[in-house]
């Protein structure tokens, strides 16, 4: 009854498909043998397709089905061309389990020899050989050459292949003069800078496991000539390995391309693109491409033609709508797109912090419904006490229930939440700071943890409540941290309480009444963690004692 009155029906929905969700299971078990391509077909996102079935009222024709099928199959032959070490390797580079690579001095000394032995029997009469002439020190600059390694997974032979074709795809696109220096906003023209500023290339902070997320939105896509957009592309994904962090741990691509999304330019392009890609040492540890359109999805087997099986296994294709695919991409650590946001964006990526600082293509403006973690104190804003107050009405039901109905209450507040138009934002600590979304998994876990809090506070203050006055007397001089009530006498610990109050007053008056002891606990157990104790006068004046 608690639930259901504190929820819209929608989660008693959730539940029932969750009982069934077996059935169903078995059914697409039976159907299909792609595995974890297609649509999603994996048993552990039987419920999506289920709730796709239950509202979508377009059915797929013959056709339709035809294409699916083809890109399927593709899909899984080249998976199934892999050995099963090498899936399960590539299973965990995709969900960011997988163990780095330790760049100890001797291997990379070593990788970089057989890199340089590579590149002599390959080099001959290729753009690489003109910029090593023309400046020697460019090309053979270590960190230049890390670069490529860490994009290949340290495999130098595919690294020297790889410079070949950066060289190449350089002087195609900025000519001779520019292969020996790096590309700067500067470089890229008028027409270059007006496909850049459509926004359909942007990046959206970072996964769980810390890797740059990449946005492409196809249904952005503008420009005078094809060949401004790859300027715009080459300097765009160079701007993101800037970052030592980024060459690292490598990022992963979202090719948004649903309802409105869908590509303007019906695929025009796509064969130049992955060129240019291919010749960027960037590690792609994952791919998304979303869609709700077979015929985008079907645009996909184009893609899996030209690239490595081991890359294919890398991808994931989701088709849907934005809510169907904005939750599969959230079970990879993606946090939710704002794609009611989008807009043309000004300035791009750029230095160390290149993901998403000041200078990224996308700055998030935190609004009054969202909810602000912060790493130093309690935010108060309006969507942050929104969500305390959720979690006060609730905690003592999802304290009582299994581990199944605190998964549910946690994602029905979370739910709320962006329902009422906000987000979860992280704040990033920086000097200049910036505001970036949270990842789903690390929202769930940060609620659930205020449940918990809420339980131990209201365990605290019932204590303090059924506590009396100590009355012990005290002998000698009072602590540094000890607070003394009724008198004007200062100590630290008088200062340090003042300074609490003074921080948290806006957010004590903020609260109803039934919340505001959780701060006057919070208060009072800072004061005890630093050695202090309350004290006030004897009655009968013989000194000081402890009040509680």
């Amino acid at each position: 009854q608690l639930f259901h009155e504190s929820f819209n029906n929608s989660y008693w929905i959730i539940v029932h498909h969750h009982q069934v969700m077996s059935v169903f299971d078995q059914q697409a078990n039976s159907e299909s043998t792609i595995g974890c391509f297609g649509c999603c077909v994996r048993p552990e996102d039987s419920y999506h397709d289920v709730r796709k079935q239950h509202h979508s009222q377009n059915k797929l024709s013959r056709e339709d089905e035809r294409k699916k099928k083809e890109v399927d199959a593709s899909l899984s032959e080249a998976f199934n061309g892999l050995t099963f070490e090498e899936r399960q390797r590539q299973e965990e580079v995709l969900h960011g389990v997988d163990d780095k690579i330790a760049e100890e001095a001797v291997f990379i000394n070593s990788a970089l020899q057989e890199l340089d032995n590579h590149l002599l029997r390959i080099k001959r009469g290729s753009a690489y050989e003109i910029a090593e002439r023309m400046d020697p020190e460019y090309v053979s600059a270590r960190a230049f050459r890390v670069m490529f390694l860490r994009g290949n997974e340290y495999n130098a032979k595919k690294s020297a292949s790889q410079m070949l074709r950066f060289f190449e795809m350089k002087q195609k696109l900025f000519g001779v003069e520019k292969l020996v220096k790096d590309i700067t906003l500067d470089d890229l023209d008028e027409d270059d800078q007006a496909s850049l500023n459509t926004g359909w290339l942007q990046v959206h902070g970072k996964d769980r496991s810390g890797r740059v997320i990449y946005l492409q939105f196809p249904g952005l896509r503008a420009f005078k000539d094809l060949k401004n957009e790859l300027r715009a592309r080459f300097y765009f994904m160079m701007e993101l390995l800037k970052s030592e962090e980024t060459q690292l741990k490598g990022i992963v691509t979202v090719l948004y391309g649903v309802e409105q999304f869908k590509d303007s330019t019906n695929g025009m392009g796509h064969l130049e693109t992955v060129q240019v890609a291919l010749a960027i040492p960037v590690y792609t540890a994952g791919y998304h491409t979303c869609c709700s359109d077979v015929r985008e999805y079907a645009l996909f087997n184009l893609i899996v033609k030209l690239i490595p099986a081991k890359l294919v296994a890398r991808n994931r294709i989701h088709l849907g709508s934005h809510l169907e695919c904005e939750y599969r991409l959230s079970s990879f650590g993606i946090s939710r797109l704002p794609i009611n946001k989008i807009k043309n964006v000004t300035s791009y990526p750029g230095g160390d912090e290149a993901c998403h600082n000041s200078s990224s293509s996308m700055t998030i403006e935190p609004n009054g419904n969202d909810v602000l973690f912060t790493s130093n104190r309690t935010s108060n804003n309006p969507g942050n006490h929104y969500l305390r107050n959720l979690v006060l009405e609730l905690w003592q039901v999802y304290d009582s229930g299994p581990s199944d109905t605190k998964r549910v209450i946690v994602d029905g507040i979370v739910e709320k939440i962006h329902s009422n138009g906000g987000r979860f934002l992280t704040n990033s600590g920086a000097l200049q700071p910036y505001w970036v979304e949270s990842p789903i998994e690390e929202v769930r876990t940060k609620v659930a943890q205020m449940f918990r809090n809420q339980k131990r506070a209201w365990k605290r203050a019932s204590s303090l409540q059924n506590k009396v006055i100590d009355g012990t007397p005290i002998t000698g001089d009072p602590l540094p941290y000890d607070v003394i009530l009724g008198k004007s006498q200062n100590t630290r610990g008088k200062e340090l309480l003042q300074h609490l109050i003074k921080e948290r007053s806006e957010e004590y008056d903020a609260l109803d009444r039934g919340t505001k002891a959780t701060i006057v606990v919070a208060v009072v157990e800072t004061i005890k963690g630093k050695g202090g104790r309350f004290l006030q006068p004897a009655s009968d004046s013989s000194g000081l004692r402890i009040g509680y």
